[in-house]
């Protein structure tokens, strides 16, 4: 496995690196053109970090040199349509949108035992019966009775007989028997929810807590902090975004997670609320339905890019 050297491992803006997979994405496409040449050379001058962020991405593969900020006239059109599909679906494969703003190195989650892509769920039985369900842009690693989320969220259903599952997350580690649980990274935490049995949470500080079914809680550098009750399992395991009372930033940031390319939200509308349930299958819909519930515009530059105002 390649090594992690601290160049691969310096922080990206999470922005930048989200606006430079959606410039990949479209540059790769078969629909781009001209503007989108020159708007790709304009947004790689508009910031020192979204030079750091598109040359992060080139690293990916060795084709993708040829568009590093110091060529950034070049661009992925001078690859051939197969290859450029196929390095598409590279980028695409390894969520490289989250892993490179949750600061997981890109490889980690390529290499890993199962991984999904965005938008993409898969169900995974394990050989000791724990049953997996991983949510878009999810990888995690196997080594029973050991798990290891490396980027991403899941559902899991531990087995009555068999040891304890130990599963390894950034900030600790969880074990369970006979349960069934979620877990989800952040940037910065791991989010837990119980449904059924009990967790045993290990934060990096050692003090063990148990999470009990019912309620939810969040794993830090800090510790572990409960933070109630939880309402019920997560929508998406029924393809279904639920809303209550959700800020609309909040919810376009949940929705980015289903879809390739950027959606931005302006200033002024990010603290309108909405509720409602939203079918995931269907991403464009959704977005295209917002002005018929809230006094939004929307506007885009291609299908990858959406803004919101």
């Amino acid at each position: 496995m390649m090594a992690e050297g601290s160049a691969m491992a310096e922080e990206i803006d999470p922005q930048s690196a989200r606006e430079a997979v959606a410039w990949l994405t479209q540059l790769m496409s078969e629909e781009a053109n001209g503007e989108d040449k020159d708007g790709w050379q304009r947004w790689l001058a508009a910031s020192p970090e979204n030079v750091r962020a598109w040359q992060h991405i080139s690293r990916f593969s060795s084709q993708f040199s040829q568009l590093n900020g110091e060529a950034a006239h070049r661009s992925l059109s001078t690859v051939a349509n197969p290859q450029r599909r196929r390095l598409l679906r590279c980028a695409a494969g390894v969520g490289l949108i989250g892993a490179v703003g949750a600061g997981v190195l890109p490889w980690r989650s390529w290499q890993a035992d199962y991984r999904t892509a965005i938008g993409e769920q898969q169900r995974v039985t394990l050989s000791d019966g724990t049953d997996l369900l991983l949510n878009t842009q999810t990888a995690v690693n196997v080594s029973l009775p050991q798990l290891s989320l490396l980027q991403g969220e899941m559902l899991v259903a531990s087995p009555r007989n068999g040891m304890p599952l130990q599963l390894s997350l950034p900030q600790g580690r969880v074990q369970s028997h006979n349960s069934r649980f979620s877990l989800r990274l952040h940037d910065d935490y791991s989010e837990l929810a119980v449904y059924h049995g009990q967790l045993s949470v290990m934060p990096l500080d050692g003090q063990r807590t148990t999470l009990n079914a019912g309620y939810g809680g969040r794993l830090n550098l800090s510790g572990f902090h409960e933070v109630g009750r939880v309402s019920g399992e997560p929508g998406w395991q029924q393809g279904m975004l639920y809303a209550d009372n959700m800020r609309l930033d909040d919810f376009l940031a949940e929705l980015a997670r289903y879809r390739r390319g950027v959606i931005r939200c302006g200033q002024q509308v990010a603290g309108l609320r909405l509720s409602g349930a939203f079918p995931l299958a269907d991403t464009d819909r959704i977005i295209a339905s917002l002005p018929g519930t809230l006094p939004v515009q929307v506007s885009s530059l291609s299908k990858y890019f959406i803004s919101i105002s």
